[in-house]
């Protein structure tokens, strides 16, 4: 009796199947496995779709009165940040100067 033993393709035989099962499939035929960058290549571009979510804004406040200076226009919430900030600084909390700070109170400390 004669075992019937299925024949193994070659190395070739099964590149050439792979090569066109990437073409009818529509794939990137990489026989090595390197990386390509295609699988994000192919994803659909999602830049204009964000940039189209928020709303475009027309005018604003500072344009109004940098246009027209005479008005004299305040803008709130610009006057309530530096009332906040003035606040801060009268109890010691403010920013320091430029050059004042941790970091370079740290280098004159080395120095000695």
């Amino acid at each position: 009796m004669a075992s019937i033993i299925p024949s193994i393709p070659s190395k070739t035989r099964l590149s050439q199947l792979a090569q066109l099962s990437a073409k009818i499939f529509n794939n990137v035929y990489n026989p090595t496995g390197e990386r390509t960058g295609n699988k994000i290549l192919r994803k659909r571009l999602i830049g204009s779709t964000i940039t189209g979510w928020y709303p475009h804004r027309i005018i604003t406040l500072r344009k109004i009165t940098d246009t027209f200076p005479g008005m004299k226009l305040v803008n709130q919430e610009e006057k309530l940040r530096l009332e906040e900030i003035a606040k801060r600084k009268k109890r010691g909390k403010g920013a320091p100067k430029k050059g004042q700070g941790k970091r370079a109170s740290l280098g004159t400390k080395k120095q000695k």
